[in-house]
């Protein structure tokens, strides 16, 4: 049996995102400014540009192609992944204090594969630099959702063509992911967490 990637988008009222993020936040931040971290997401961005907008996935034999297997480790980078290796904090514990009777949260699981390198693949660089966070981890304060909600839009509401677009390159990606979930589930959960004044814990972990 092979682990499962698991990334879940919900809402959290202010007093649980107040006891999380001293813990959370801070780890999040180091992750994504590590060198190495920096030094991956501008190879991406060069990779995505020769590209025409997004990696290669499949080399001429089939097997999967340098760059993508770059955009798979990058991403695959998750501070809620090491926090739970060392006990400073399981992040599934946390889940249990998610608000699903206001919002009910997005949840995408996908066996052997990492549901949040498909969703960057398809948005591509410029949109994926636009979500809070570091590679689907974020904690954020009711206030920080309203404020950060535009640029939520701004990655995740793309419509006709480039919506297309989108979809068939997180098709294309290795895994069963489900591409018009993966776009409109987490968007649906800010949305609604704005709405309802709520906070918010996006945490993508291995199961």
């Amino acid at each position: 049996m092979g682990m499962s990637g698991l990334w879940l988008v919900g809402a959290l009222d202010d007093a649980d995102v107040a006891e999380l993020a001293p813990l959370a936040s801070p780890a999040i931040e180091a992750t994504a400014a590590r060198s190495s971290a920096v030094g991956s997401w501008w190879r991406w961005e060069r990779d995505a540009a020769r590209g025409g907008g997004a990696v290669p996935v499949r080399r001429e034999d089939g097997y999967t192609t340098e760059e993508a297997l770059h955009l798979y480790n990058m991403v695959g980078d998750s501070a809620f992944d090491a926090m739970d290796t060392t006990g400073k904090l399981h992040v599934m514990n946390w889940w249990d204090r998610i608000d699903g009777d206001t919002v009910q949260p997005f949840v995408e699981s996908v066996r052997k594969a990492n549901p949040v390198a498909a969703l960057f693949h398809g948005l591509g660089p410029e949109r994926a630099e636009k979500l809070p966070g570091w590679a689907g981890d974020a904690v954020v304060t009711a206030g920080e959702v309203h404020r950060l909600l535009p640029a939520v839009e701004a990655a995740l509401a793309v419509a006709g063509a480039e919506r297309e677009r989108v979809l068939a390159r997180i098709d294309d990606w290795p895994g069963e992911e489900d591409g018009a979930a993966l776009l409109d589930g987490p968007l649906r959960v800010w949305r609604q967490a704005a709405e309802a004044g709520l906070g918010l814990l996006a945490s993508r972990v291995w199961i």
